[in-house]
């Protein structure tokens, strides 16, 4: 039982001193730019040989309803609209680790809280700006995600950085743009 008992706490030390950060290491990312901004950027940004920017935050809104987001906020007169919805975010093989451990922890005679993702809010700002001297229109878009876990506690934020939401995102936009433009 002795052993059991030192090892949980070994177990425990390590967690807690892997995490160990000082208020002064977290002070100095503020604001910090992220590693691969400029990567993020252009992932996230496309330009339109349009100078119609409320056509474009039409186009936009109309691909986020189709997506099934519901528009929160929307402003053409400083071209954003941001949107959102809801969705499960429980992953079986997330749900099986945590249970898991919960049980391996329970025979080391140390109890544990399983705790997994359970909803998701993902959230979508849509920035339309017209480019200076052309004949183009900027639109950059991000989504987001707050997930909530089994306890209903919010615990994670996270900026979705997946190519292909972005790439199928803007090939809608570009055809609502059409339809749009040509009153179809």
């Amino acid at each position: 039982m002795r052993v059991h008992i030192g090892l949980a706490a070994a177990i425990l030390a390590a967690g807690v001193l892997s995490a160990c950060q000082t208020m002064n290491d977290v002070a100095k990312t503020v604001g910090k730019p992220p590693e691969k901004a400029l990567e993020m950027r252009a992932l996230q940004t496309r330009r339109f040989d349009s100078e119609n920017e409320k056509l474009l935050l039409e186009a936009g809104t109309q691909t986020l309803q189709d997506l099934g987001f519901t528009i929160s906020e929307a402003s053409s007169d400083v071209g954003v609209v941001v949107a959102s919805k809801q969705r499960n975010a429980e992953e079986g093989g997330q749900v099986a680790a945590q249970i898991g451990l919960t049980i391996a922890m329970a025979l080391l005679g140390v109890a544990n809280n399983p705790t997994w993702d359970q909803e998701q809010t993902i959230r979508v700002t849509f920035i339309a700006n017209p480019v200076s001297g052309g004949r183009q229109t900027e639109v950059r878009t991000t989504f987001d995600r707050i997930l909530v876990n089994n306890h209903g506690h919010a615990w994670k934020a996270e900026l979705l950085m997946e190519p292909q939401l972005y790439q199928e995102f803007f090939e809608k936009l570009s055809a609502s743009a059409f339809l749009e433009a040509h009153k179809i």
